[in-house]
């Protein structure tokens, strides 16, 4: 009885209870700190010192979301606090993305934890090496999507409204919302070649099959740019397409390097089994 599917069971929820713990106890208190604290400078001796102070109104959400919209609203396109509310949900949206942001890792390397005990030797080497990457690739591609593609998607909304001859305004809200979701997406996007990789060491899909089926992946990333850069020319398209169809290639690559250290191994084994 103690070693039925009930102890299995109650085993994984133990396991999961600490991963929830492990993950939300920092997630929560970087939040607090995000939405209680204001960052501020201070001089001592001609030199400027980066400090926090208590500040739940401009906190380092709200700082957060200022240096976001001048970078990526242009001045003539108006966000607006329709509810009393808006405000406080925004500010909220802020400090709950950065503190994803900078728990991250530690929920990256939680997450290994929980599932390492049920991988095989070659698939806990797989998530060693490809943890890393896979948290450089997306931290790399929501820069971009902040710095780089952000500001021109806004900019061609703001030329579609003014088109049609409308004022451009949106709901602080509903940009926070968009703009987060969109970014993580972004992100997320960037993880093709890890994902290419680890289903390749797995040995799910072949290397061959990312490079026989290029075509659609391509199709996909132009897909992916209508969606996300609504412009006539094409120009946006390309610009968020090209590093997405760029990572594929560069996963066809890796997994077919890694597809060749699995049939070595995969050989070696077979001959050792015969001897």
């Amino acid at each position: 009885m103690e070693d039925g599917p009930f102890k299995v069971i109650l085993d994984n929820i133990e396991d999961l209870r600490l991963l929830v713990i492990r993950s939300g106890i920092p997630l929560l208190f970087f939040f607090v700190i995000f939405l209680m604290f204001e960052a501020r400078e201070i001089t001592i001796f001609g030199k400027n010192i980066p400090l926090i102070y208590p500040d739940p109104y401009d906190n380092m959400g709200a700082q957060f979301l200022k240096v976001l919209i001048d970078h990526v609203i242009t001045e003539k396109f108006q966000l607006l606090a329709i509810k009393p509310t808006d405000g406080v949900v925004a500010d909220f949206y802020a400090c709950l993305f950065l503190s994803l942001l900078v728990t991250s890792p530690n929920f990256y390397f939680q997450l290994s934890r929980f599932i390492g005990p049920a991988l095989k030797t070659n698939e806990k080497e797989m998530l060693r090496v490809t943890l890393i990457p896979a948290l450089v690739l997306f931290l790399i591609g929501a820069f971009i999507g902040i710095y780089f593609v952000a500001p021109l998607v806004f900019q061609i909304l703001y030329q579609f409204d003014i088109g049609v001859g409308a004022q451009p305004t949106m709901s602080i809200t509903s940009f926070v919302s968009f703009f987060l979701i969109y970014v993580v997406a972004f992100g997320l996007s960037f993880e093709t070649p890890v994902i290419m990789v680890g289903l390749t060491s797995m040995g799910v899909v072949n290397a061959k099959y990312w490079q026989d089926n290029w075509r659609y992946a391509v199709v996909a990333a132009l897909i992916f740019g209508v969606i996300f850069s609504p412009g006539v020319t094409g120009v946006t398209m390309m610009l968020l397409a090209i590093p997405i169809i760029i990572l594929y290639f560069v996963g066809i690559y890796a997994s077919k390097r890694i597809q060749k250290k699995k049939d070595l191994r995969d050989a070696l084994q077979r001959k050792d089994s015969k001897i």
